[in-house]
């Protein structure tokens, strides 16, 4: 009698424990998101202030040039290196947009298994558990 007490109890710990596994699990995904939506907002944060960048030194690049300016050259060297740093986060942005798009599939089948195949699982193990209580009170009685 007392193994199928100590079984019983395992079976209810291990219940505990696969519940706290699916909210810590449903809180990592979140935070998963949360950061990537953060990365986003960051990369166009930066990318819409070199590109503001690129359009002043351009205009002043032009405003050089119409003046007749002989040496234009920092102007010129100015454009350049925003063209640079806006295209360097650029590609940033799409590389987090691939990894994102590689997250978010491997991220909806897993809130899928946590938002229906644990919860089931949780229900299949309380059901074992009754079941196995309902046993050893019928053996209890029985003897």
């Amino acid at each position: 009698m007392r193994p199928v007490h100590a079984d019983i109890d395992a079976l209810k710990g291990f219940h505990e424990a696969l519940v706290r596994f699916r909210y810590a699990a449903r809180e990592a995904a979140d935070r998963g998101e949360a950061e990537i939506e953060m990365t986003r907002a960051s990369l166009a944060a930066k990318a819409s202030r070199w590109q503001a960048q690129l359009e002043q030194d351009q205009a002043e690049l032009d405003a050089c040039r119409s003046r007749g300016g002989a040496d234009c050259s920092a102007y010129a060297l100015a454009v350049e290196q925003s063209r640079e740093r806006l295209e360097h986060v650029r590609r940033w942005q799409q590389r987090v947009e691939v990894q994102a798009g590689e997250f978010g599939g491997v991220a909806s089948v897993f809130r899928n298994l946590l938002e229906s195949g644990v919860p089931r699982s949780e229900s299949q193990l309380l059901a074992s558990i009754a079941h196995l209580e309902a046993a050893r009170r019928v053996q209890a009685g029985g003897s």
